[in-house]
């Protein structure tokens, strides 16, 4: 795979201390849509937990995620410090979530 074409793929997943409240998700949807703001994010989806499926789970250890995908390394690296990033954090934060609660996973493909 050239360093070229990979993409930079982040995971996160995070509890809520009220995931029903509908101004607190609107709030939280405007936060995360944000992100699409930030230089180098190519895609961001994301949504609640859902539990309308047909096998045993899913896990029920968050309450909502998102999947950002970046166009390079250094747009990853840049993404962590970036204002409309601390403040997706922040909101999340004052939601409920405790930072030992948020999961992320970073992903190279």
């Amino acid at each position: 795979m050239s360093n070229d074409k990979a993409k930079h793929i982040l995971t996160v997943f995070w509890v809520l201390s009220d995931p029903s409240h509908v101004e607190k998700m609107g709030e939280l949807v405007a936060a995360v849509e944000a992100q699409r703001e930030i230089p180098g994010v190519l895609s961001v989806k994301h949504g609640p937990r859902t539990s309308e499926v047909d096998w045993e789970g899913p896990d029920k250890a968050f309450d909502y995620g998102m999947v950002l995908t970046f166009d390079n390394f250094d747009s990853a690296r840049a993404y962590v410090p970036h204002p409309i990033h601390q403040t997706l954090v922040s909101t999340i934060l004052r939601l409920g979530s405790e930072v030992s609660d948020i999961r992320g996973f970073w992903i190279d493909r």
